[in-house]
């Protein structure tokens, strides 16, 4: 098991990498596009059709490597008057739910990506873009992050317990 979660670990990692390398595209691309309207050239068609898709991987893209690094907001006052036994529980409920959660996104996403990889269909904007590259990010996100949900639930670590000083960078 701790061969997968390595995996999953350094995968996560590197679509982190891509999700800011896509980003600094997006930026750059967003530039070029206002900067060529203000000197009265040609808009680039495709940019704000990009930038879309950029978003749209930026926000699956990182899942996992958000879970890893334990990114997500929880609310500490519900769970600080609760008993030590108490707290476990509930992380334990929490983690369970999020694997559950994750697990119907993803097989969702990929029943959808299949669907549209079998049909030949294309997302249809300012360029053709096959569609089930709009639901592979979301099938790769959700499925690494229920496996990185697992991790939590199957090891001693807990999302609850962040120490800035031993968070790790990219």
């Amino acid at each position: 098991m701790n061969v997968l979660f390595s995996i999953v670990d350094h995968l996560g990692r590197w679509m982190a990498r891509l999700t800011m390398v896509l980003l600094g595209v997006m930026v750059v691309l967003i530039v070029a596009d206002v900067t060529v309207r203000t000197i009265g050239l040609r808009p680039l068609a495709w940019a704000s059709s990009t930038a879309e898709y950029i978003l749209l991987y930026a926000a699956f893209l990182p899942m996992p490597f958000l879970v890893r690094g334990k990114g997500h907001v929880f609310v500490e006052f519900l769970r600080a008057p609760m008993s030590p036994r108490m707290r476990r529980f509930c992380e334990r409920s929490v983690y369970v739910a999020c694997i559950l959660i994750c697990i119907y996104l993803a097989w969702v996403a990929t029943a959808s990506g299949w669907l549209a990889w079998s049909e030949g269909s294309y997302e249809t904007k300012t360029f053709d873009m096959p569609k089930w590259l709009v639901f592979l990010p979301m099938a790769l996100g959700f499925w690494l992050a229920a496996i990185e949900w697992l991790r939590f639930l199957l090891g001693a670590d807990s999302l609850y317990d962040i120490d800035p000083l031993k968070m790790d960078g990219y």
